[in-house]
C-alpha cells in the first residue's frame, strides 16, 4: 500500500472509531462553553469552522479574529457557503492586543489556535481574560493529538514543535480563575469561569 493510501486508511480509522471528528469535537467545545444566546469572541478563527457551528447551532453573537488575512477570507467564504455570514463579524486582528474594551464578550474561545502563537500564548490568554465577562474556554491538542495530527491528519505541519505544554497552560490559566480541565482522546479543553 502506498504511503498516501496508508495515511488515508489510518485517517479513516481515526474518524470511524471516534478519535477525531472535527464537527463533533468543535460542537463539544461550544457545549462546554455554554454559549447559547451569548456574545462570543472566537480567537484565532482560522477557516471559521467553530464560529460557523456556533452561529448555526447556538444562536449567539460571534466576533471572530485572526492574524491571517488569507484565513479570514477563507472563513468568510465558508460562512457564506453555510448561510451564516450575516451572523459573524470577521476581523483581521492580532490576539496579543485584542482591540475591544474590558468585558466586551460573555465568552472568549480559542479552539486549537494558541499553538500557532506558541511564543505569545500567555499574552493572548491574558487578553482573552481581559475581554471576557463570564468564561474563557481553550481547546488544544494533547500529546496523542499531536502525534495523530503530525503522522496522519496534517503531516505537512509540525504540531510537535508548535505544541503547548498543557500543564503549563493550565497553571497559567489558574492565575486568572478556577479551571475545569476535560481531557478527550486527542484534545484537552480548559473551561475557566471568571469570578469578579
Amino acid at each position: 500500500m502506498a504511503d498516501k493510501n496508508i495515511k488515508k486508511y489510518v485517517g479513516d480509522l481515526i474518524e470511524k472509531y471516534d478519535y477525531y471528528n472535527p464537527i463533533k469535537d468543535r460542537t463539544e467545545t461550544l457545549r462546554l462553553a455554554n454559549i447559547k444566546n451569548k456574545n462570543i469572541l472566537d480567537v484565532g478563527t482560522g477557516k471559521g469552522h467553530l464560529a460557523i457551528l456556533a452561529a448555526k447551532n447556538f444562536d449567539c453573537s460571534i466576533t471572530s479574529i485572526d492574524i491571517s488575512e488569507d484565513q479570514i477570507n477563507i472563513a468568510k467564504l465558508n460562512a457564506k457557503k453555510e448561510g451564516v455570514l450575516d451572523k459573524i463579524k470577521f476581523r483581521l486582528n492580532n490576539a496579543i492586543n485584542i482591540p475591544f474594551k474590558e468585558k466586551s464578550f460573555d465568552v472568549a474561545i480559542s479552539y486549537n489556535g494558541l499553538h500557532h502563537c506558541k511564543g505569545n500564548y500567555k499574552k493572548i490568554v491574558k487578553e482573552m481574560f481581559r475581554v471576557a465577562k463570564d468564561k474563557v474556554v481553550i481547546t488544544e491538542l494533547n500529546e496523542m493529538g499531536v502525534r495523530i495530527f503530525d503522522e496522519y491528519l496534517h503531516p505537512e505541519k509540525n504540531h510537535k514543535e508548535m505544541s503547548i505544554n498543557l500543564k503549563e497552560l493550565e497553571d497559567n490559566l489558574k492565575k486568572y480563575s478556577n479551571v475545569k480541565r476535560l481531557d478527550r482522546k486527542l484534545m484537552s479543553t480548559f473551561v475557566c469561569k471568571i469570578n469578579y
